[in-house]
């Protein structure tokens, strides 16, 4: 053996395995609001036996808790706190809030920020419009990067390894594949994705890129409205997500 290698450790490697088994739990009840130890053992691939000691772990720490007492299981109080400390810490710093707050009030509709976790779209923030929208993203939703006008704009700017992913994770055909990527170079040019009724029936979205000052994406800005009310507004909802864009790109943030 050479004086620059050194050999593997297993325990190393075990001990990796076990912390993204964990933290595949976690996802779990992340996007669930409850799942039963099968159900969990099913999403993630790992032997119920396992879960079942996971669960236990996860229980004493708080990140899980029994629901009732029955067989579920939902986010636990130390859950909360991370998403309390998350709100009122790194997203209460940045200008993301109050720019939303503006973007809703200048068009009367539901603004969103919107950025990727692994295959899916995470809603971060939301500011409602002046009449309530009946819609799929509020905050702390997540949705498969697949469809409509936020999953089109953040698929655009994410890396192609990363898109690879997405396509393989949800076994898009190749058809489907192509079709998505045929439309991106538009979207980049055009610097918003426009949808109607992809998600949700009646309602029309713009979404816009936030940029950092590398030029990586952060996530995306997004304004839906009821697509049979605001027809006529739809070029001034494009001109707001724009702008509200980029006045949250280049490191703003």
């Amino acid at each position: 053996m050479s004086a620059e290698a050194t050999p593997a450790d297993p325990a190393s490697g075990n001990s990796g395995r076990t912390t993204d088994r964990l933290l595949g739990v976690l996802m779990v009840f992340a996007e669930a609001e409850r799942a039963t130890a099968a159900q969990v053992a099913e999403i993630t691939g790992i032997p119920v036996s396992t879960v079942y000691r996971m669960l236990d772990r996860l229980s004493s720490a708080g990140f899980v808790q029994r629901v009732g007492t029955g067989p579920d299981y939902g986010a636990g109080p130390v859950a909360v706190r991370f998403a309390e400390r998350y709100r009122n810490g790194a997203l209460e710093r940045t200008s993301i809030g109050p720019r939303l707050e503006r973007l809703s009030h200048e068009s009367g509709e539901l603004a969103a920020f919107m950025v990727p976790v692994g295959t899916e779209a995470l809603c971060v923030d939301a500011v409602e419009g002046a009449r309530v929208l009946r819609c799929c993203y509020t905050r702390g939703a997540v949705r498969p990067l697949l469809r409509g006008a936020t999953a089109e704009a953040l698929l655009a700017h994410l890396p192609d390894s990363r898109r690879e992913e997405v396509y393989a994770a949800y076994r898009l055909p190749s058809e489907r594949v192509r079709a998505l990527e045929a439309a991106h170079p538009l979207v980049r040019e055009r610097g918003v994705a426009i949808s109607e009724s992809a998600l949700d029936e009646g309602v029309w979205g713009a979404s816009a890129p936030v940029l950092d000052d590398s030029g990586s994406l952060s996530g995306v800005v997004t304004v839906m409205a009821p697509a049979a009310l605001t027809e006529r507004r739809r070029p001034y909802y494009v001109r707001l997500v724009k702008e509200a864009a980029r006045d949250l790109s280049g490191g703003t943030i």
